[in-house]
Order: structure tokens, then C-alpha cells, then sequence
């Protein structure tokens, strides 16, 4: 039985996908979620979020608390998340909800992850990439030195942290600014996970929760916005990671060899150069200390 209840509130980053971002809020109202912030990084004036105007309106009239920030540009996750959790920090929950607004909750998810919550500040459920698909962990680990993702842990240097997709995390974890926002797109949830091992703050799966993720539901993989800011991404942790100078150096040697390789690969299997110029002008960008955006223009 879904529960109902203002101590959980609900953190959805909406970019351009209306009707999935409506799939994410109606799968929280029907899990009891009565709290709801949406943040709108679309940078198209409110357009896509107006086509579902008459939906939001209508959860409001059976109770929904719902705001919507609306930022006059892409803030990017991180920047997203924060502006979002100032917003969230009015309803006084006890635990917020981050969720992509391609993702949606299956039933008894929240409760599981309620119930988890007693072991831990932040947990995360399965998730699944279609209905009736396998399960899989929103567990990652990466590898420090070569920024090689994995599915599990092959050596100590593996960082394992929870991806961003979807947490529940205790209210008192999850104050602004929660993410760094040196990251745009990509690594933030990477670094988060970094402070939270360094401050020996839990984090847990909880098995029972599932979610459905459909993926890419705000940016194209392959594009050029992508391959920016994954480099970029990438680039950035070899410092935030690195415990001491030397190992910054050997971070960034490897990346030398493992970013180059990557946008190889992705030009092949895209049959486009787009990998290889977003690792360029990613690189760029780090070494003259700036960030551009590359948000593609609304339609």
C-alpha cells in the first residue's frame, strides 16, 4: 500500500520531456508523495513544462504541494539539485527524494526505501529499463585512476558511489549546496559519493525498491553537449579524487591515455566525429579553468 505523507518531498530536474517528467510526478503521487519541487532547466521560457500545465493543476486540486523553479538557464545537475533543495527546505521534510525525470516509481517503493532508511541516510532502489526487464544496481564504482566505470569492484582504488538517478536521502544530508557544482552534467554523483566515504556517512540498495528508467531523458548520448561534459566530468575528478599531488599527476596521466581511447571507440561506434571534439574542447576548457554549457537551443 502506497503511503501518503509531507515528510518525504519529492525533487524532479525537468528538461524539455514533458510528458516523462509528468510520469515521474504522477508515479510519486500514487506512491504517497504529497511534496514536490520541479526544477525547470529547460531554457525554453517555460514552453515544454505549459504543455502539461492542465496535469500539474490537476494534482494540485487533490492535495499536491507543488512548486516549480524556473531558471532563466540550464543550472546543470548540480546547480539544479541545490536551487531545487532551497526550495524543498520550506515543506520541513524529513527525507527528500531525488528522482530523474525519465525514472518511475513501481509500487511499494517508496515504503521500501522509507523502511531502509533506518539503516542508513541515503538509500537507492533497483532499477529496471523497461517493464518486465531485469534488474540491475544503481551501485557504481570508479576507478580513480583511469576513470574506467564498473559494475563491480576490481581493485581498492574503485570508488563506489550511488548514481544520482534516484535517492532518498535523510533531510539533514540533504541541504544546499548538496552537489558540487563545478560539474554540470557528469561526476557530480561520483564526487558525492567521495565525500560521503570521507566522511564515513552509510549509503545502502535497498532490494525491495524498483524503479523503471528510460534513459537520456536530457541529453542525447553521443551528442556534443554529452561528450563535453562527460570529459569535462572526467578531468575534474582526477583532482577532486586524488588524495595527494603524486597521485593527481598519475590520475591525469592515465586519463591522457583513457579519455583519447574513449572518444576513439564513440567515433566508431556513432560513426562521428562529435567524441572526439567533445573530448578537445573539454580539455580545453579545464585547462584554461572555464565551463560552457552547450545546451542545445529549444525547438
Amino acid at each position: 500500500m502506497p503511503i501518503e505523507t509531507t515528510e518525504v518531498a519529492g525533487l524532479v530536474l525537468h528538461f524539455r520531456t514533458e510528458t516523462q517528467t509528468m510520469g515521474c510526478v504522477k508515479s510519486m503521487v500514487d506512491e504517497g508523495v504529497r511534496a514536490i519541487v520541479i526544477v525547470d532547466n529547460s531554457e525554453d521560457e517555460g514552453r515544454s513544462l505549459a504543455c502539461v500545465r492542465d496535469a500539474l493543476d490537476s494534482l494540485r486540486l487533490i492535495g499536491l504541494a507543488l512548486e516549480i523553479v524556473t531558471a532563466a538557464r540550464n543550472l546543470g545537475f548540480a546547480g539544479g539539485v541545490n536551487a531545487g533543495l532551497v526550495r524543498v527546505a520550506d515543506f520541513r521534510p524529513s527525507a527528500v527524494l531525488l528522482i530523474n525525470s525519465d525514472a518511475r516509481m513501481t509500487s511499494g517503493c517508496l515504503s521500501s526505501l522509507l523502511r531502509m532508511l533506518d539503516c542508513a541516510p541515503l538509500v537507492f532502489p533497483r532499477v529496471r529499463e523497461d517493464e518486465g526487464a531485469n534488474e540491475s544496481s544503481l551501485l557504481g564504482f570508479y576507478h580513480r585512476p583511469s576513470a574506467l566505470l564498473t559494475r563491480s569492484r576490481f581493485s581498492r582504488a574503485c570508488l563506489p558511489y550511488p548514481s544520482g538517478c534516484c535517492l532518498l536521502i535523510r533531510a539533514d544530508l540533504a541541504a544546499a549546496p548538496m552537489l558540487n557544482e563545478d560539474f554540470f552534467f557528469y561526476g557530480e554523483d561520483v564526487e558525492f559519493g567521495h565525500r560521503l566515504h570521507g566522511k564515513n556517512i552509510d549509503f545502502a540498495e535497498c532490494p525491495e525498491a524498483v524503479i523503471i528508467h528510460s534513459g537520456s531523458g536530457s541529453a542525447r548520448n553521443g551528442s556534443l553537449f554529452y561528450e563535453y561534459h562527460i570529459n569535462r566530468g572526467h578531468w575534474l575528478l582526477a583532482g577532486k579524487l586524488a588524495g595527494r599531488p603524486r597521485d593527481r599527476i598519475f590520475y591525469i596521466a592515465l586519463r591522457c591515455i583513457t579519455l583519447p581511447l574513449r572518444a576513439s571507440i564513440r567515433c566508431l561506434r556513432f560513426r562521428s566525429f562529435t567524441p572526439w571534439r567533445g573530448f578537445l574542447a573539454a580539455t580545453m576548457d579545464v585547462l584554461k579553468g572555464r565551463c560552457r554549457d552547450l545546451t542545445p537551443p529549444a525547438a
